[in-house]
């Protein structure tokens, strides 16, 4: 897993995704240009960004700044993950569209290194320590995480349909902005109350670990859901949770809406049943899950 072997960043390819799926480059009466220097990683210092070398993941990173981070910009330090998250999501958004195949590795290096320790925010509460505030497996990862896992929650019309709604805010845009302005625009793109995401996600810490049950009776199959989570701030973590019913000559992937720390499932297969698989194109930072 290296972002060297990803090959050639197709910066021209990288705006117009950006462009399509969030609001045009906001300074295309300028230009988009790029600095070398002899510093590790890269700093996107508006319409010229700095980068020491040339590879996949940092160009796209640095590029998705000058949406989140240069033409909405984080109100505090608290909200570091508005500008870093965004940017380490876009990485990945850019592989799902031009390198699918290192999509799902992608996804499962971020939740390896969310997962590999037990507690941590994505809510930098020490504006004061500048290793927590640049924190790569929480600002960076656990924030594109809660990205990845908000557009899974809404699905990808809402989703993007918020965010866009969130960079064209005449408040926002060329100015600053708090997760709780984020959080109200995904709230209207989506028409849902998203206050138990966020309590979760952004404020609270740690993740779960799922235990699924099942039965099959004739058509029938039943499923016993069971979590633990990794840190006391969060009693259990309300997700959608992907389940693929796997037979013979036919599939079929599921979304059990998981409310309780232990629930149970009932769902009409019409095929015989020979697996499962849990969460299979990885949309949950969870731990250890078994069937």
């Amino acid at each position: 897993y290296d972002s060297l072997n990803w090959g050639a960043a197709p910066i021209k390819d990288f705006l117009r995704l950006y462009d399509s799926v969030f609001v045009p480059y906001p300074f295309a009466r300028e230009k988009y240009g790029h600095a070398q220097f002899v510093e590790g990683g890269g700093m996107e210092h508006q319409t010229m960004t700095f980068v020491w070398g040339f590879d996949y993941s940092l160009m796209a990173h640095e590029l998705a700044h000058h949406w989140f981070g240069d033409y909405v910009t984080c109100a505090s330090w608290k909200d570091i993950w508005l500008n870093e998250g965004f940017a380490t999501f876009c990485e990945g958004l850019c592989l799902q569209r031009y390198r699918n195949q290192f999509w799902d590795p992608w996804k499962k290096e971020a939740i390896k290194e969310v997962i590999a320790q037990p507690g941590g925010s994505v809510l930098c509460a020490d504006s004061t320590n500048a290793s927590r505030i640049f924190d790569y497996r929480l600002s960076y990862q656990k924030g594109a995480m809660l990205l990845h896992m908000l557009r899974w929650t809404l699905g990808d019309n809402a989703f993007f349909a918020g965010v866009k709604n969130y960079l064209k805010q005449p408040t926002l845009a060329m100015h600053y902005a708090r997760t709780a302005d984020f959080k109200k625009q995904m709230e209207l793109a989506g028409g849902k109350n998203l206050d138990y995401f966020f309590n979760q996600w952004y404020s609270g810490q740690g993740y779960p670990s799922y235990k699924v049950d099942w039965l099959q009776q004739g058509g029938v199959v039943t499923f016993t859901v069971a979590q633990q989570c990794s840190h006391p701030s969060v009693d259990y973590f309300e997700m959608p949770l992907p389940i693929n019913m796997v037979g013979r000559q036919k599939d079929t992937l599921l979304r059990l809406e998981n409310t309780a720390r232990l629930q149970v499932f009932t769902v009409t297969a019409g095929f015989s049943v020979t697996d499962i698989q849990f969460d299979p194109d990885a949309w949950l930072v969870c731990g250890t899950n078994t069937i």
